[in-house]
C-alpha cells in the first residue's frame, strides 16, 4: 500500500481537503481541515489495502487516486495550537 505523509493534505478525485493521520491497525483516516484542527470526527478512513470508505462503504476510491497539496497540517494540541495562524 501507498505511504501518505503523516497530517498531509491531500484531495480527493472530486475535490475537497483532507488531512490523513495513520491509525494503529494500517490504514488511515481523513478529516477536513476544520475537523482536524477541533478535534471533530473523521469523513473518511481507508482499509490496510488502501480502499477508501464512507461509514464503512466502499467509495470507489483508493488512496493512490489522492493527489498531494504540498502541505502539511499542524499537530494537534489541546492548548489550540493548531489554530494559530500558519506562515511559510
Amino acid at each position: 500500500m501507498q505511504q501518505l505523509r503523516e497530517r498531509g493534505i491531500y484531495t480527493l478525485p472530486e475535490g475537497g481537503e483532507f488531512v490523513a493521520h495513520a491509525v494503529f491497525r494500517g490504514g488511515y483516516v481523513f478529516y477536513t481541515p476544520v475537523a482536524w484542527e477541533f478535534f471533530g470526527m473523521h469523513a473518511y478512513e481507508s482499509d490496510g489495502t488502501g480502499n477508501i470508505h464512507l461509514h464503512e462503504r466502499f467509495t470507489g476510491w483508493h488512496i493512490k487516486d489522492l493527489t498531494d497539496a504540498g502541505r502539511t497540517a499542524r499537530s494537534r494540541s489541546r492548548s489550540g495550537a493548531a489554530q494559530q495562524a500558519f506562515i511559510g
